[in-house]
């Protein structure tokens, strides 16, 4: 039953998340889905730094640079995830570029592409009416427990309304923290992904039961709802890549590779 993993991991814990600092929440995100050459990973994740260092260096308190690597799915697989306003911000040169110099990027992308097997770039939009959204501010999570949901393209409007009504209300009752939701629109197939911050490991062994915060009843009814809208669902594991990555206010400390 699809259904019965997505209701049930949905209810993991995600608690004492540090800062997110100053940007705020994105519209839309540019995500870079990067599948590295296995004998190459480790050139890839040395250039990401020296991206990552530039930006620390300017420190711009609009923009992030997030990247993210697959633990449990294939584990060559990157995401990096940078904010959009509008499409029309894509007409221009990427704000990002002020914080490195012409030759520097062309170097780069000569060098990305020894490292890259297969790169696709999609346009995703935020959802923040599926998913919950902290107390406070937040950082990019340790772990991302993710998340992707290809619904029935006449059940969308179905899936949507049960997710609002039924789902994040028991879910919230269990004391999840964070969940972010988006979905792609440009670049790819337009799956639903909902991703749940996650502390470490440990938090997958206890979750609570969404059928006791809801009834047993009423989880069935919204089980066989999801079941009935969704085609098909992946769950994968991402670990936070801190010294890839730029994000103003967030900590830098030091992630390993797996």
């Amino acid at each position: 039953m699809k259904s019965t993993l997505l209701v049930s991991a949905f209810a993991f814990i995600a608690s004492a998340i540090p800062s997110w600092g100053q940007a705020s929440a994105p519209t839309m995100l540019n995500v870079a889905h990067i599948r590295v050459k296995p004998d190459r990973v480790q050139d890839f994740m040395d250039l990401e730094k020296q991206i990552a260092a530039g930006l620390k260096k300017g420190a711009p308190t609009d923009q992030f640079r997030v990247v993210y690597r697959a633990t449990v799915g294939n584990p060559m697989d990157f995401e990096v995830l940078t904010r959009i306003g509008k499409f029309g911000d894509r007409d221009g040169e990427n704000p990002l570029n002020k914080y490195s110099t012409e030759q520097e990027r062309a170097t780069r992308a000569a060098r990305n592409a020894q490292y890259e097997e297969n790169v696709q770039v999609t346009i995703d939009r935020t959802l923040p009416d599926l998913g919950i959204a902290p107390q406070g501010p937040l950082t990019p999570p340790p772990y991302l427990h993710m998340f992707r949901i290809r619904v029935r393209p006449d059940r969308e409007e179905e899936f949507t309304a049960v997710v609002k009504s039924d789902l994040l209300p028991a879910v919230k009752k269990t004391d999840v923290k964070l969940l972010l939701a988006r979905r792609t629109v440009l670049g790819g197939v337009a799956d639903y992904y909902f991703a749940e911050g996650m502390e470490k490991w440990a938090d997958l062994d206890n979750p609570p039961s969404l059928a006791k915060a809801m009834g047993a009843d009423a989880f069935k009814k919204m089980e066989d709802k999801l079941n009935s809208a969704i085609a098909l669902e992946e769950q994968t594991i991402w670990r936070y890549q801190p010294d890839l990555s730029y994000y103003p206010g967030a900590a830098g400390a030091t992630t390993s590779s797996r």
